[in-house]
C-alpha cells in the first residue's frame, strides 16, 4: 500500500473474530467501516532492533460528523449510539471533542484497540461521549424559555406578515394562490 493512502480498509481476522466486534450493531459496523477507510496507513521501515509495520498517520485527526453520517443514510440518533458503542467497545476514543462544528471545531477521532481486551479485566474503559450541555444558550435554550419562544415567534409572524403585504401590494401573488402572477 503506498505512503498515505486512504479509501482502502484494512482489516485484520482477529477483528472479525472478537468478542466486541461479534456484538457490534450493524449501524456501529458500518460506522466503523467508515473509520476505518478514513484512516492513513503509513509504512513504518524495520531498523535495527525495531521491526516494521503499518501505522495510522493520521489516528487522532479523524473527522466524521453527524452531516456525513446523514449523507451515507444513517440518522442522527443511530450514528450517536453507534459512536457511544465504538467508544465503550474500545474501537475508537474522542481525541478532541468539539463544540458541534460551530466555528470549525469539530470532534476528532482516535482508532484504538482497545478492544483486544474487550470483555476481560484487562479491559480500560476510556471516558464517555461528553453530551452537549449548553445551559442558556442556542435555539433549545429559546424554544424552552415560554416569553422568549412567544417573542420570537410573535416577531417571526410580524416578518411573515409584512412580506405577504408587500409583496400582494406590488401585485406579484394572485389571490388565493402561492403562484406569482407573469
Amino acid at each position: 500500500m503506498p505512503k498515505g493512502t486512504r479509501g482502502d480498509i484494512w482489516f485484520e481476522r482477529k477483528h472479525l473474530r472478537s468478542k466486541a466486534f461479534r456484538n457490534l450493531s450493524r449501524v456501529s459496523i458500518l460506522v466503523y467501516l467508515d473509520f476505518l477507510r478514513k484512516r492513513k496507513r503509513q509504512e513504518i521501515k524495520a531498523n535495527a532492533g525495531r521491526k516494521g509495520g503499518w501505522i495510522t498517520a493520521n489516528n487522532g485527526e479523524i473527522v466524521y460528523t453527524y452531516k456525513e453520517a446523514e449523507g451515507r443514510g444513517i440518522g442522527r440518533r443511530s450514528f450517536r449510539n453507534a459512536i457511544d458503542e465504538l467508544i465503550e467497545k474500545g474501537f475508537i476514543d474522542i481525541a478532541h471533542q468539539g463544540s458541534g462544528g460551530r466555528k470549525g471545531d469539530v470532534t476528532l477521532y482516535s482508532l484504538s484497540e482497545r478492544w483486544k481486551d474487550y470483555g476481560t479485566d484487562k479491559f480500560i474503559e476510556a471516558p464517555k461521549r461528553v453530551p452537549d450541555r449548553r445551559k442558556g444558550r442556542g435555539f433549545a435554550a429559546i424554544m424552552a424559555d415560554p416569553e422568549r419562544r412567544d417573542q420570537l415567534l410573535r416577531k417571526r409572524s410580524k416578518v411573515k406578515s409584512s412580506v405577504c403585504e408587500s409583496t400582494l401590494e406590488k401585485g406579484r401573488l394572485s389571490v388565493g394562490t402561492n403562484t406569482p402572477n407573469i
